[in-house]
């Protein structure tokens, strides 16, 4: 291989507040990955499609609520390496339609809004990664290893691994 034979997959998250300025997040339940921990509406970016487009399909899937691209603003960028490298791309919902709801009860058991200071226990890579750069950031971007993983999420991506094998 050489030097710039990386390949990525990309995911989308979406970060939508209420008026009251909280968060809305869902729980991960048979996904085979981070069951049990909390996310924002989020996918993986589908071939021939870009990241906001991605964002705008996976928030209506996953919650019902509608936006365009000029309601969408980029609010943090991760290169994640702690398994196969990903592309992570937070976008801030800045305007929207609808209730949220849940629209894929096979893959999320619980939604709600929360405050930033008071988020569940366990929170995806995602969430904390956006957190650590603060939510009301625009346009951060950061990196993550698993070392990084560890420091941030307080257990080790290969505990991870062993209770998605199960």
């Amino acid at each position: 291989m050489g030097e710039h034979d990386n390949t990525f997959r990309a995911a989308v998250f979406a970060f939508v507040q209420d008026k009251q300025g909280r968060v809305l997040l869902h729980r991960r339940q048979n996904t085979g990955y981070m069951d049990g921990y909390y996310d924002f509406p989020s996918g993986h970016v589908d071939e021939g499609e870009g990241f906001v487009a991605a964002a705008i399909r996976e928030l209506a899937e996953e919650t019902s609520l509608q936006a365009t691209e000029e309601d969408l603003s980029l609010k943090h960028l991760d290169l994640n390496h702690t398994d196969f490298p990903y592309i992570n791309v937070v976008f801030g919902v800045n305007k929207w339609q609808g209730e949220p709801r849940i629209m894929e009860p096979n893959k999320c058991d619980a939604m709600g809004f929360f405050a930033l200071d008071a988020l569940p226990e366990k929170c995806t890579l995602a969430v904390r990664y956006t957190e650590q750069a603060g939510f009301s950031s625009q346009g951060a971007t950061s990196y993550i290893d698993r070392d990084g993983f560890k420091r941030l999420m307080g257990v080790d991506f290969r505990t991870l691994q062993s209770i998605r094998a199960k």
